[in-house]
């Protein structure tokens, strides 16, 4: 069993030119509150904190960060986002060269254990050594967690990434991962690749994935709940509408938001909180915009008279956000061309949007049309509008011709 994760929450100090974080302490949790899941192995979901000396980009927050919406699900879930040698390439252009006698992420190698498949991530193969790079890689493909956002994941908590003269410590908790602020680190998820692959499989298993219990329900999708500014209850909280399951993952994972201070540039607020505020910023600066533009799928996948109505069905989801539900635009034209506009919600039972992601679940059917005036040939569009907040288009579906007998 996977014992609680408790991690650190980043206060930022600034001296001089060079911005760096410091950590605040809470309590250890108890570690038998781990088996509160006990049918997919899921850690209880416990306060988690972050950023133990991560590096903040020095850049004033641009206006586009969105509290409720850092990175899209697409972006995030992405598996396959980059190969092996793909993130050497990147960590070699990002430390050219090591300290001398000092070896950084670029050229760390270590043996790696087999680890059987789970209803979150798929089985790992051990090998007798491997490269950093081939770790964060497999991971997450195993996991199906974005390269990328590990690669952010490990500079925003130990600056792996860019340090040219990390330490040993900094590869044994290279992601936080069971290391509460007022205890020791636990030694038995201690190494890189258990930190690595562990930061993944509870990244993955905040999503609830298919197999699991909805277990991670504190943080729901589309409605506003309140995240704290910092540990310090005085500092408050501001009410947030979280826009898909990556977002909520990284407030499970490190539960702050930055505040007004921070957003408008502070680096020294007693409330300043920075984890998610760095994750957006490191992503941004190397991948270009965690929120960037999706198209909206589905299918329109049958046209029918029923009752004197012409009715629609089929299936919509968008990629940004894989658990909301969108809605459809359905235009009926007649024979004597008129036309019939009405807009439904796809949240029926359907299974088109397991083929975009596992994580979307069943709701995102639609059904619905209008009466029938005239017989005759009838066109049918469908088109599946984004969801407010996010990043998705307006993407037709598809058309349909049928020919309909009035009532």
């Amino acid at each position: 069993m996977v014992r609680p994760i408790l991690r650190r929450f980043g206060v930022l100090a600034s001296a001089l030119l060079t911005l760096t974080l410091l950590s605040m302490g809470v309590g250890h949790a108890d570690p038998a509150s781990a088996r509160a899941d006990a049918a997919s192995s899921a850690p209880t979901p416990v306060a988690v904190f972050a950023d133990t000396a991560a590096r903040l980009v020095e850049a004033v927050t641009p206006p586009e960060f969105d509290a409720g919406f850092i990175i899209s699900d697409e972006l995030f879930y992405d598996g396959g986002a980059l190969d092996a040698d793909e993130v050497q390439a990147f960590l070699d252009d990002q430390v050219p060269a090591c300290a001398s006698g000092v070896v950084c992420l670029a050229d760390y190698t270590q043996k790696t254990v087999t680890r059987p498949g789970d209803d979150v991530c798929n089985a790992y193969r051990g090998r007798e050594s491997e490269t950093g790079a081939e770790i964060i890689a497999r991971v997450g493909l195993a996991c199906g967690i974005s390269q990328k956002a590990l690669l952010v994941l490990l500079q925003k908590e130990q600056s792996l990434v860019r340090d040219t003269a990390p330490s040993a410590g900094d590869f044994s908790f290279a992601t936080g991962y069971a290391c509460p602020d007022t205890a020791a680190c636990d030694v038995e998820y201690s190494g890189f690749y258990n930190q690595v692959y562990w930061a993944a499989w509870q990244l993955k298993r905040y999503a609830n994935p298919p197999g699991t219990s909805e277990f991670f329900t504190s943080r729901p999708i589309g409605e506003p709940s309140p995240i704290a500014y910092n540990p310090e209850r005085s500092c408050g909280d501001g009410a947030v509408t979280l826009k898909n399951l990556a977002t909520a993952a990284l407030y499970y994972y490190t539960p702050y938001q930055p505040n007004p201070a921070v957003i408008a540039g502070s680096t020294d607020d007693a409330c300043g909180a920075f984890g998610n505020l760095n994750f957006w910023r490191f992503y941004s600066e190397w991948f270009g915009d965690p929120t960037a533009p999706s198209m909206t799928q589905g299918a329109l996948e049958s046209v029918s008279v029923v009752r004197g109505r012409i009715i629609a069905e089929g299936w919509a989801v968008d990629p940004s956000s894989v658990r909301a539900s969108n809605s459809v635009r359905i235009t009926v034209t007649d024979a004597a061309g008129r036309i019939a506009t009405t807009t439904v919600k796809a949240a029926s039972t359907s299974g088109g949007a397991l083929s975009v992601s596992s994580l979307a679940g069943r709701d995102h059917g639609f059904s619905g049309g209008t009466a029938l005036e005239a017989q005759g040939l009838i066109r049918v569009c469908v088109v599946a509008l984004n969801l407010e907040g996010t990043s998705s288009s307006n993407e037709p579906l598809g058309c349909a011709t049928v020919f309909a007998l009035t009532p």
